[in-house]
């Protein structure tokens, strides 16, 4: 065990400068989601569109990462992740930056969106997760989780930053120097700092073990895989029920009888929980190897729909509900990587950690309709979180007896 904290002391000695642009990459591929809310009063008054009108191009960005993801996944495994994400940033700060050309036409919004969406799979949590992934073993769940806590990045600062741009030089430029400021920082921390195991070894530095060469399965061994299979089939309900829960939980509070500003406040508990749930998860996963893990972070959120339910009509423990799923949300994406990453390889992570990324999003698109589907059926939330709750345990047992982790080190 000491060995081991030592040689992951070692890797962040060696390659903090990787998590932290590969954290600042994924900001970035976020920050449009968080802040586009910002920009729909002023597109709203200047162009007289709808408020779907102006947020249909997150739809476009949704189906199209579903579409592209496993696409990218080999792209990255053939080309590598640190070329992909160097041109990948550099034209997606252009694409977020050209938001501002837009002139009141719709066809030319979604047009807009089409072009940007299609830019940003070079910039998805697989390329910045496997960079990381290809240097670091013992530290691997901590690093995985810094990077992913990047996305809490985007959701703190974004919206006040639009918020401050738009106020101070208007939308147009907003979405500029958002693009080109905040694109090209980030840009500038990966051409400094973001190598991986393959750009290493080119460069033939001495920090550079045979041990981090890639070895792992093939697309087709995985999708025999009944490991890879479990894991994948978990965070794709998963997915589904937890988003439907996350975009309704301003109403769910509100159904249980809470001020809709005070509810407001407390669904924003679920955001801390989250980077609570991505660090604590990915040090307990560098500590623990086993099914512990993985199997309370899935089934602890029952919990947390159980007490949003108010059956004892507390708000404490509403807000512990809130913070339960909150926490589970932030662990579930950060365990998902990790095992796929142990379990698979890495020869071909980016082609099959791409395709369950897919399946996880057309988990979360269907999620939010299912739950506004069944509010609308019922009247009320109760039929949701009461199915979310067996759903959940089911999810968590699937991580169950997935046994030791296969040695890959060696090669392919």
């Amino acid at each position: 065990m000491a060995g081991e904290a030592q040689s992951a002391r070692g890797e962040w000695d060696r390659h903090w400068p990787l998590v932290m642009a590969s954290m600042f990459g994924m900001s970035v591929y976020t920050v449009v989601s968080y802040s586009l809310g910002t920009f729909i009063d002023p597109l709203e008054k200047e162009f007289g569109w709808s408020r779907a009108q102006i947020s249909s191009g997150l739809t476009i960005f949704t189906l199209t990462a579903v579409v592209g993801a496993p696409l990218m996944g080999a792209l990255i495994d053939r080309l590598g992740t640190r070329r992909i994400a160097v041109w990948g940033l550099a034209l997606y700060a252009l694409a977020l930056s050209s938001f501002s050309l837009a002139n009141g036409s719709y066809v030319q919004w979604l047009f807009l969106w089409t072009i940007f969406a299609l830019l940003a799979l070079s910039v998805k949590s697989v390329v910045w997760t496997a960079a990381v992934s290809s240097v670091f073993i013992e530290g691997r769940g901590m690093a995985i989780a810094v990077v992913l806590s990047g996305t809490a990045l985007s959701q703190t600062l974004a919206p006040y930053t639009a918020s401050t741009l738009i106020d101070n030089f208007g939308w147009r430029m907003a979405y500029v120097l958002i693009g080109l400021g905040w694109g090209g920082f980030t840009l500038a921390l990966v051409l400094a700092f973001f190598f991986d195991a393959r750009e290493q070894g080119k460069a033939d530095t001495p920090d550079m073990p045979a041990r981090l060469l890639p070895g792992g399965l093939t697309l087709r061994e995985a999708l025999r895989d009944q490991r890879i299979l479990r894991i994948a089939t978990a965070e794709v309900f998963f997915s589904a029920i937890a988003s439907g829960v996350m975009i309704h939980m301003v109403p769910i509070l509100s159904d249980a009888g809470v001020d809709r500003s005070r509810a407001v406040e407390i669904a924003a508990i679920a955001g801390i929980a989250g980077i609570t749930g991505k660090l604590l998860a990915g040090w307990l996963l560098d500590k623990v190897q086993g099914s512990a893990v993985p199997f309370f972070s899935f089934a602890v959120q029952a919990l947390g729909y159980f007490l949003l339910l108010n059956l004892f009509g507390s708000l404490p423990l509403l807000m512990l509900g809130v913070a339960v799923v909150g926490f589970t949300v932030g662990a579930s994406l950060q365990v998902t990587t990790y095992l796929i990453s142990r379990y698979a390889g890495l020869r071909n992570f980016g082609k099959i950690f791409g395709g369950i990324t897919s399946m996880m999003m057309t988990g979360a698109s269907i999620g939010p309709l299912l739950a506004g589907y069944i509010f609308d059926m019922q009247g009320s939330y109760t039929p949701l979180l009461t199915g979310a709750i067996p759903v959940a345990l089911v999810c968590s047992l699937l991580f169950l007896r997935l046994g030791p982790y296969p040695d890959y080190l060696s090669g392919p």
